[in-house]
């Protein structure tokens, strides 16, 4: 199929349908253009809520574009979905006459305002959700002002259904409930609400009926609802309270799923301790519950020391499955325990001669920590037979930081120990104690007398040489000591440790890089040994545009920064973006977040990581998201199980290699289907200076392919053949 050039008016009204309908998908935490439109479909179960919603989200677009607000909120829905809910609020109570109407625009506009000056506050401030409280504020003033337009309480519409007396009676309830959240407590705009929930996401659907299934059995327990209060409302309420607690805000997990539940319980009893004060002062319930439950919570758990159970979700949110996916993805590529990123303290290949547990002295309280020396191409640690320290090869070798810190304190006139000779009275011998945080500590001993070389005080960063490998305190022959701990005292207890991005040689042709390196006794380690050159095959500086073919459709993407100065290269044609970075080792392909069909998830999944070392004998593993490699039966199954999971990854092999002037980087699943082939193969061509210019991913024997093209090549609808899918 050719490809088809999509002119500039059908890019312009493609553009303005799908914010349309991202305004409809906002209210259930979505962005999905799709869901969206599942929710448009609700609203037209009632013709009048239907025009009255559309109405309003129509003018809240035009209002906050013409008031120059954030462009990329106004695409997103941020400004429209209070103006919606208002809309569909007054097309029930006051129908869609001219009276009405003009309760629309005004209501419409005072949400986008509250919403502009909430998210400057809130976000700002206190970086909490703007969540539904423009709606509440406008439909107040709605309400208030209708007097004085003159218009009329409509008879709330009647539920058509003959199906009611045919389903369960909790199941009606919770339809009603979902339908009641736009004002349209009937089964089927309920249906139509859980089915776009559902397309949405199915953890947020469990969620959601998990809620509902807590305020069925607290609310029975209650002798009587107070005035202004129903099953409905209160289902509501507990449903996006859960939603948001349990998927949202928080890496689903068993944790946030109580979470969830607790504060579905808590909008619960908020809706019945204030249904009374609101009926009082003659202002409705609505979803004020759960706006006041989920900031309150949120506020309160971010004065947490530890931010672990449940995980805030602290990247760029996406639905619950997606945040759960990048959560456990990022956990598996980088574990790292500390926020500082530690390096082996020495340059070139040693060998860990004593690990964690070792047979000598790390033991007990002082278990995590690592002795160093130097073997020759011979396999021995000294020339000759070793009778003085000068015959060790590690001997006044350089002592590297591992980490940026601060020097606490320095020993260096200790002597040096004969073979085979210790100073116990002065057990760490000539030492420097780093900090590197709070409550986190590197010491490096036994160096040499008279080689240290920095003070307390200084600041060094990773990689500066402190001072030189010695035999001094109890080193009964010339090797490093390294440890991490948690306090600024000698002897202080140890701390796990992980070095970052190191590499095991396990023989002259095959070396592997490990994320979170812990070596063990007769390991030969070494770090990446980085340079300039395969960085320059990768071509993405900021400002770089790339045109690439999946198939029959052209994709166009540009390198960019953004203003948090994070590397993007985000799709022109497609709503989709793939964050990156590098460090002076790697580079790293983060994640991608937006449209399945993009060539960024191709190139996410082919250029994980890449080493900036050019051996071909270096091999290193990586994780990708296991959900977006399953059928679509067993992904939505999977769904509902992945938050009670411990893992769920695709643990990657991968190797570069030279053919010609192309730079080969190629990976393999570790897991195997029945004949024994890799699940998950990739392949990426890169070219010095241009960039990546073929990239393949092969999921079960089918294979999905973007090659390079020409920079002004025409660019296809996004509803052409993608030329197959993996």
């Amino acid at each position: 199929m050719a490809a088809v050039k999509a002119g500039p008016a059908r890019i312009l009204a493609a553009s303005a349908a799908e914010s349309f309908l991202r305004v409809y998908a906002q209210i259930l935490f979505s962005r999905s253009p799709a869901v969206g439109l599942a929710v448009l479909a609700a609203t037209a179960t009632v013709p009048r809520a239907l025009l009255a919603g559309a109405l309003a989200v129509l003018a809240a677009t035009a209002l906050a574009t013409a008031l120059d607000l954030d462009r990329e909120a106004v695409r997103a829905g941020d400004y429209g979905y209070g103006a919606l809910l208002v809309g569909l609020g007054v097309g029930q109570t006051f129908g869609v006459g001219a009276p009405a109407a003009a309760l629309i625009f005004a209501g419409a506009a005072a949400s986008v305002l509250v919403t502009a000056a909430l998210r400057a506050w809130l976000g700002g401030a206190t970086n909490l959700p703007v969540l539904s409280l423009p709606f509440l504020a406008a439909f107040q003033l709605v309400l208030g002002a209708s007097v004085f337009v003159g218009a009329e309480h409509l008879p709330h519409p009647l539920d058509p259904s003959l199906l009611a007396p045919l389903l369960p009676p909790g199941l009606v309830l919770f339809l009603r409930s979902l339908g009641g959240l736009f004002f349209l407590p009937r089964l089927d705009a309920g249906a139509l609400i859980l089915a776009a929930l559902v397309l949405h996401s199915r953890i947020a659907a469990l969620l959601a009926a998990s809620a509902f299934t807590a305020v069925l059995v607290l609310s029975g327990r209650f002798p009587a609802l107070p005035e202004g209060t129903t099953v409905e409302a209160l289902g509501y309420n507990a449903m996006l309270t859960a939603v948001a607690l349990g998927g949202v805000f928080f890496v689903p997990s068993l944790s946030s799923f109580l979470l969830a539940l607790l504060g579905a319980s808590l909008s619960l009893l908020a809706a019945v301790g204030l249904a009374a004060p609101f009926a009082r002062l003659g202002v409705p319930l609505l979803i004020f519950p759960f706006n006041v439950t989920v900031l309150l919570t949120l506020f309160a758990l971010r004065q947490r020391g530890h931010d672990l159970r449940p995980k805030s979700v602290d990247f760029l949110s996406g639905t619950p499955e997606e945040n759960l996916a990048y959560f456990r993805t990022r956990r598996s590529r980088f574990e790292q325990l500390y926020p500082v990123a530690f390096q082996l303290p020495v340059r070139g290949l040693w060998t860990c001669t004593q690990g964690v547990d070792g047979a000598f002295t790390h033991q007990g309280a002082w278990r995590h920590a690592f002795d160093f020396e130097v073997r020759d191409a011979d396999g021995q640690l000294s020339r000759a037979a070793g009778a003085v320290n000068e015959d060790f090869h590690c001997f006044r070798l350089p002592v590297l930081a591992a980490a940026e810190g601060t020097v606490v304190a320095v020993e260096a006139g200790v002597p040096d120990n004969g073979v085979g000779a210790m100073d116990v009275d002065r057990n760490w011998g000539n030492h420097v104690l780093l900090q590197h945080g709070v409550g986190l500590y590197s010491l490096v001993a036994h160096l040499a007398r008279g080689s240290v070389k920095v003070h307390p005080g200084q600041v060094v960063r990773r990689g500066d040489v402190v001072g030189l490998v010695g035999s001094s305190g109890r080193s009964p022959r010339p090797h490093l000591h390294f440890h991490l701990q948690g306090a600024p005292v000698l002897g202080a207890p140890t701390l796990p440790c992980r070095f970052t991005d190191a590499v095991i040689e396990r023989s002259p042709g095959a070396a592997a890089v490990e994320t979170a390196l812990l070596p063990a006794e007769g390991e030969a380690v070494r770090n990446l040994q980085p340079g300039d050159e395969i960085a320059a095959y990768l071509g993405l500086a900021a400002g770089r545009r790339f045109c690439f073919r999946v198939g029959a459709v052209v994709e166009h993407l540009e390198v960019e920064v953004d203003l948090y100065g994070r590397h993007l290269l985000r799709s022109r044609s497609r709503e989709a973006t793939l964050f990156h970075g590098s460090t002076d080792a790697f580079f790293t392909a983060f994640d991608v977040v937006g449209d399945k069909a993009s060539v960024l998830h191709l190139i996410r999944a082919a250029l994980p990581r890449v080493p900036f070392e050019g051996n071909e004998a270096l091999g290193w593993t990586d994780h990708l998201p296991a959900r977006h490699f399953r059928p679509w039966l067993g992904r939505v199954l999977l769904d509902l199980l992945s938050p009670f999971l411990r893992r769920d990854g695709v643990e990657m092999d991968l190797r570069l290699r030279r053919e010609g002037t192309t730079l080969v980087v190629e990976g393999a699943s570790r897991r195997r289907d029945r004949r024994g082939q890799p699940v998950v193969q990739t392949r990426a061509e890169l070219v010095r200076g241009v960039g990546p210019t073929r990239v393949s991913v092969t999921v079960r024997g089918r294979a999905r392919c973007a090659e390079l093209c020409a920079p002004g090549a025409d660019e296809a609808s996004p509803n052409d053949d993608p030329g197959g899918s993996s």
